[in-house]
């Protein structure tokens, strides 16, 4: 049984105590609840006693958060939401990968949980600090690196949403680097904040930089500064990039889950 709801306060009401029982793995359906991010579809789901929370705020994509479905469960709720792609949990939504399927995985990610902080080495000459404005065309640069390699032809409005974010995360304070002198050398944000915890997104070193121990020292410093104020810091991962994986683990972070991104193939959107 699906329900659909229109009002955001009573649909929070109703799934936020649900959410909450998981909270390091449903920080992303929970940090753009607390965001308040226009909704286009908010809806539950039920199957006996399982449970799956809904919530669409841009059109490629919903978030499914919750219980593991039935095989038919979940493919009879996706013909119903009929949304373009999905994120969640692999375990909710890999029957909807089973051989002939109209989707495709386009990211598989792990997602991590810190509590407490391992220093790693500290490169030579680095300083830690929020970017201020005078280096938001830096930002904006690095911001569009990250997307690139994220996404294979991002869309126009995806770059705008981008730099508007950039942007604001920038007169937020919630935008970090790493600067060697006076030059940009790694760059990280403090994204959706829930009174259960904060994420570290938008990681990003430009390719001929790395191999130096900016992006671990980056996310180690950010991380120590924002469990001075949240209990919890997560933080999602491309899966296929290990190396990545590793670094992060290095510095603390632990595996609570594995996500994934799936959208229609092209023929059936």
């Amino acid at each position: 049984m699906v329900t659909h709801y229109r009002d955001y306060e009573q649909f929070k009401m109703v799934v936020l105590p649900f959410l909450l029982e998981r909270p390091d793995t449903h920080q992303l359906i929970l940090g753009i609840l607390e965001r308040g991010d226009e909704p286009l579809l908010m809806a539950t789901a039920q199957e006996g006693n399982r449970r799956l929370v809904i919530l669409q705020t841009i059109p490629e994509q919903a978030i499914v958060a919750g219980d593991v479905f039935s095989k038919e469960g979940i493919r009879k709720l996706a013909r119903i939401l009929d949304s373009p792609g999905f994120v969640g949990e692999q375990s909710i939504l890999e029957p909807l990968l089973l051989p002939h399927s109209i989707y495709d995985v386009h990211m598989e990610q792990g997602v991590y949980a810190l509590t407490k902080v391992v220093m790693p080495r500290i490169p030579e000459g680095v300083i830690f600090k929020a970017i201020p404005k005078q280096e938001s065309r830096h930002a904006i640069q690095f911001a569009t690196g990250f997307l690139n390699e994220v996404e294979s032809r991002p869309s126009d409005r995806q770059l705008t949403q981008l730099h508007q974010s950039m942007t604001r995360h920038i007169e937020q304070g919630s935008l970090f680097g790493l600067f060697s002198g006076s030059m940009l050398v790694a760059m990280a944000a403090a994204t959706r904040p829930t009174q259960t915890g904060i994420t570290i997104s938008y990681v990003y070193t430009p390719k001929e930089l790395r191999g130096n121990g900016y992006a671990s020292y980056l996310v180690a410093k950010l991380s120590e500064h924002l469990l001075q104020s949240y209990p919890v810091v997560t933080l999602y991962t491309d899966w296929a990039n290990q190396t990545a994986n590793k670094i992060y683990q290095h510095v603390g972070f632990e595996l609570v889950g594995r996500s994934l991104h799936i959208k229609k193939q092209e023929r059936y959107r």
